[in-house]
């Protein structure tokens, strides 16, 4: 098989959605275990977040090439994104009123916050939540609305890209770069609009513009890359030791972690396939972990490692039952898809 029909995309992304569900429980859940917090700081070298949108610039760029009809552009990406999306909610609303904690609430109150669960704008949060779990019934879908957003301007970046593309990538890259670093130099205690910034695509654009050029530029790229996937890991580990607070410094850090991913897609190709074949879990995993963690909250689930290993585990079944009785269904309604050719990337 090609290069790039044949890879790891959906282990990358599966142990990338492991990576946040791993971090956000041993955080909210208040495990203080010293092996855990070992390998909670290894894992963040590799935070899953910025994995999803580099795959995401790259695969979805693949498909919207192979299929330039921008109707069918929107279904695909809606079939891909929303029938998930609406499930979890409802089960996150069930989970709300099983706790109490719809009611009192008034109707002009939960219609507007349902309107943006189901739109673009996950990343509101009401006030009759706030005192609810963590505080968020599933803060995580924040990222849902800036992989959207992806999806809606990702045509025009491509007719943006079409000519000088170097140069205008390189004006995109650090205009993205510089709302990086704002956002990661304000405190906790945010302003409205800091927190619409962070919550919006400026921030996250250039790992979504490094997946479209390393799809651009995949039949150059992917020689120097495949299978030396251990070489960049190294030398990736070796960078992030040196931990020089310096703009430049950062550039290179993310670069290197770019090629590190990338190098993890194109080695031992097979690995992937021996382990989840052509199914990919990541969405369910990802999108139905904090409601477990939540109602572990709820309950005062807090402190032990069990509590960790459950939401683990739980969090995987429903991936596996998201992915077979909603997702699956759903993509096989594609008139057009990436499915056969890797793995339902798209």
């Amino acid at each position: 098989m090609s290069s790039i029909t044949y890879n790891n995309f959906n282990l990358l992304r599966l142990l990338a959605a492991l990576q946040v569900v791993y971090t956000h429980t041993v955080e909210h859940l208040h495990i203080a275990n010293e092996t855990v917090f070992f390998i909670n700081k290894l894992i963040a070298y590799f935070p899953g977040v910025p994995i999803f949108f580099l795959i995401s610039g790259y695969l979805i760029t693949m498909s919207y090439e192979k299929n330039h009809s921008l109707k069918e552009y929107t279904k695909n990406r809606a079939l891909r994104i929303f029938p998930g999306l609406y499930v979890s909610f409802l089960i996150g609303l069930m989970i709300l009123w099983y706790f109490g904690q719809l009611n009192g609430v008034g109707v002009m109150d939960v219609i507007p916050w349902m309107v943006a669960q189901l739109s673009f704008f996950q990343f509101y949060n009401p006030e009759f939540i706030r005192d609810f779990g963590v505080g968020v019934i599933n803060g995580s879908l924040w990222t849902i609305s800036v992989e959207l957003c992806f999806y809606m301007i990702l045509p025009l970046l491509y007719m943006f890209l079409q000519k000088d593309f170097f140069k205008r990538f390189a004006v995109l890259l650090f205009f993205s770069f510089g709302f990086y670093y704002y956002i990661h130099g304000l405190s906790s205690n945010m302003l409205i609009y800091e927190k619409l910034i962070k919550s919006s695509i400026l921030p996250y654009l250039f790992y979504f513009l490094f997946g479209i050029a390393m799809y651009k530029y995949r039949d150059k790229l992917i020689t120097y890359i495949e299978n030396k996937v251990l070489l960049f890991l190294g030398l990736y580990f070796f960078i992030c030791l040196i931990e020089v607070d310096l703009f430049f410094y950062d550039v290179v850090r993310q670069v290197v972690f770019l090629a590190f991913i990338f190098s993890f897609a194109f080695s031992y190709r097979s690995l992937s396939s021996k382990i989840v074949g052509n199914n990919d879990f990541t969405y369910g995993v990802y999108i139905y972990h904090m409601l477990i963690v939540n109602v572990m909250v709820e309950k005062g689930m807090l402190g032990e490692v069990q509590n960790l290993m459950m939401v683990l585990v739980l969090s995987l079944i429903c991936g596996v039952l998201s992915y077979f009785l909603v997702e699956k269904p759903f993509l096989k309604m594609k008139k057009r898809s990436l499915f056969g050719q890797m793995h339902r990337d798209d």
